[in-house]
């Protein structure tokens, strides 16, 4: 892979969010932080790795809400 494709993956430059990806990537955390008190009301190892794999989870698909 080139230099050049491997900086665009970590998108040097700023893109500016319209209103509607703002609003979906805010819907997107919502759901995720409720899916996670309805699942998840104790603490323990279960929780910790679910939780882990939940923000895994928003992460890609804020990233796929916001690609160029």
């Amino acid at each position: 892979m080139s230099r050049t494709k491997i900086a665009a993956a970590f998108r040097p430059v700023y893109k500016e969010l319209s209103q509607t990806e703002k609003d979906t990537c805010d819907r997107i955390k919502s759901k995720a932080a409720d899916l996670a008190v309805e699942l998840f009301p104790n603490d323990g190892r279960e929780k910790a790795i679910a939780m882990t794999k939940l923000e895994e989870c928003v992460m890609w698909a804020i990233k796929g809400v916001t690609a160029p």
